[in-house]
């Protein structure tokens, strides 16, 4: 049954691949614009490690009165914290601030990002060219800075979009000398947009219209063709960023990646992945780790991004869409098959 899959799959992809050009490069059929937009920038973080007990009350509601709940959300989300009443919170968030490796995180952070200015138009610039995509989406109301203390790098809340600064300190962070080696290369701010705008993206589509609720069981294609559509969004989105910045990978794993691209599909082929859907067989593919299982120790982890990527630019070659149209084709096998991709 695998050899006839397998025989199947090359035998449609041999009899389409014939006029493939030679030339990957061309121009895409959407229009290219955006929006300007002005997403205000709240930096949590210093406001809240400002925080002592002469100062607590005002302080405090100050945060509250224009985030409401946010700090609960924040301590008991990010931080872990447990409390019963506003009593012991209030001292848990006082020996919060003088427990010295927060104190340490914060001015980390606070000496590598003495000016989110530049970040901010960033995000605002990508932001502005999603809305003019997709205008009738939402986009964060707010951006939030936070001292997430290994947490999460990026996260929400009430439509507002949640950053941790500290886990793009790159070589600052206090804690890099015991993060995993393949790893490190994320924790630099270089990718902090690109974090950013996939969580968001990720966020916006996935329950409504494409591989969740459809009454079908996901399989790896699936969530092969969905983050290849969030990276073909994310290479607009983000016009100045470097390939490897959108992927999240070093310049090393992504040259990997192009010099290895028809053994890389033909592996996939061979382990007779697409139509499975027990996550565990292919989890290495779409999260981080050392290298993607099945694949030479020399990948990336995350290689199914690079992958679905890849499908996606080749269907987006050969049809006359807009990238609205993109997100509406929920059918992989379609996009699959009319990519005609043949490495």
């Amino acid at each position: 049954m695998k050899f006839i899959k397998i025989l199947l799959i090359l035998l449609i992809f041999n009899s389409c691949g014939n006029d493939k050009e030679e030339n990957n490069e061309y121009t895409p059929n959407f229009k290219k614009g955006n929006v300007n937009i002005d997403i205000p920038v709240f930096r949590f973080d210093k406001d809240l490690s400002e925080i002592h007990r002469e100062n607590y009350d005002m302080r405090f509601n100050q945060i509250d009165s224009v985030f409401p709940g946010l700090i609960d959300y924040y301590l008991t989300q990010h931080i872990g914290m447990e409390y019963s009443n506003d009593s012991i919170q209030k001292e848990n968030i006082l020996l919060f601030n003088s427990f010295p490796e927060v104190v340490s995180y914060q001015i980390k952070i606070n000496n590598h990002f003495t000016n989110t200015k530049e970040i901010s138009n960033k995000i605002n610039s990508s932001f502005g060219i999603y809305k003019y995509h997709f205008p009738e989406r939402t986009i964060p109301e707010n951006i939030i800075f936070v001292n997430a203390f290994n947490s999460y790098g990026i996260d929400s809340y009430m439509n507002n979009l949640i950053i941790g600064l500290d886990f793009y300190l790159g070589e600052s962070h206090p804690m890099f000398d015991n993060i995993y080696e393949y790893f490190k290369t994320r924790y630099d701010e270089n990718f902090m947009v690109a974090d950013a705008m996939e969580y968001w993206l990720s966020s916006e589509f996935i329950e409504g219209d494409t591989i969740i609720g459809r009454g079908k069981t996901r399989t790896f294609l699936d969530d092969l063709i969905f983050k290849g559509k969030t990276m073909y969004l994310m290479n607009e989105f983000l016009r100045d960023a470097e390939d490897n910045i959108v992927f999240r990978f070093s310049k090393e794993d992504l040259k990997w990646c192009k010099n290895n691209e028809k053994n890389i599909w033909d592996e996939i082929l061979n382990m007779d992945l697409l139509y499975k859907s027990d996550e565990s067989l292919y989890i290495s593919f779409f999260s981080d780790s050392p290298f993607t299982k099945g694949m030479p120790k020399e990948s990336p982890g995350r290689l199914g991004y690079w992958v679905g990527y890849r499908i996606v630019d080749q269907y987006m070659h050969h049809k006359d869409l807009d990238l609205l149209d993109l997100m509406k084709n929920t059918n992989s096998q379609d996009i699959l098959l009319k990519s005609k991709y043949q490495p």
